[in-house]
């Protein structure tokens, strides 16, 4: 392996490990944030998954330019990063009302049964977007 090519990879499995970090606790922090409002103050289903979701999309994106692009902030970049996690949001929120039909679980657990397709559409997309073009 040259030394461009060994750095190049050390690159980006730092960029890659950042990121899978900053998620992992963002999921955490967003699911907790989810059971507590649904199952102690029996906030409404839809809503507080948006405001939720909302939220974590927003630091989500400070701690990911900071951390892991080295970025400034930039509208574009919100906008993209954003797009993602939205389109992220509404598959979301379609499995939730999917779910809330078809399954008798309180609403608290229901985010946790959308987890798994908005993470990996979270990651594919990002990859193939927020990765590209110039940090």
């Amino acid at each position: 392996m040259t030394r461009s090519y060994q750095s190049t990879l050390f690159a980006h499995m730092k960029r890659l490990s950042s990121f899978s970090l900053i998620g992992a606790v963002m999921t955490i922090l967003s699911t907790g944030m989810n059971i507590v409002l649904l199952k102690y103050f029996e906030t409404p289903l839809i809503l507080t998954y948006v405001c939720v979701y909302a939220s974590s999309i927003t630091l989500s994106y400070l701690l990911n330019s900071f951390f892991t692009f080295h970025s400034a902030l930039a509208m574009r970049k919100l906008l993209l990063y954003g797009g993602v996690y939205l389109s992220s949001m509404g598959l979301g929120v379609v499995l939730l009302k999917i779910y809330r039909s078809v399954l008798t679980y309180e609403n608290w657990i229901l985010p946790l049964l959308a987890l798994p397709f908005t993470a990996l559409w979270n990651y594919g997309f990002s990859s193939a977007f927020m990765l590209r073009g110039p940090r």
